[in-house]
């Protein structure tokens, strides 16, 4: 794809999708089914909308509106999502200890981790766009957001 962008000059592609789509196709990516220029075009978009930086930022706050036994449910639509979702989830939902202070009690866990839910196959055959949909539940512990330990 690369190879094929800069043979065909950067401004001329960036002026027009069509001629992008058109070097992807001749530059020999593939989607594995889907349009060769999908995947591109996914990526462009996720970088231009900062969607991940978005994502961490979203999850974040999470922790400080939840309350205790407030549910978190985030669907994500593809595998970069899932996978800050799901080390989000994990990263909050185990006790931390200290090693430099083996005595102390842990720092509690924020999130319990509740489910992972895919679509069904009847789902996907009525919607095909959620095949790669993920929908991730945890739940906030009774550790208050204001505590030292959280």
């Amino acid at each position: 794809v690369t190879g094929a962008t800069v043979d065909e000059g950067v401004y001329r592609l960036a002026a027009s999708k069509t001629a992008l789509d058109e070097a992807i196709k001749g530059g020999g990516a593939s989607g594995g089914g889907a349009h060769p220029a999908t995947r591109t075009f996914q990526a462009l978009r996720i970088f231009i909308n900062a969607e991940l930086d978005e994502l961490q930022q979203a999850l974040q706050a999470s922790l400080q509106v939840l309350q205790p036994g407030g549910r978190l449910v985030v669907i994500s639509f593809h595998s970069l999502e899932d996978r800050i979702v799901k080390q989000f989830i994990a990263q909050h939902a185990k006790e931390v200890y200290d090693r430099r202070m083996p005595f102390a009690p842990p720092q509690a866990m924020r999130l319990q981790a509740l489910e992972r839910i895919k679509p069904s196959a009847a789902e996907v055959v009525a919607n095909p766009r959620a095949r790669s949909a993920v929908m991730r539940v945890a739940q906030r512990t009774e550790v208050v957001a204001g505590d030292a330990r959280a």
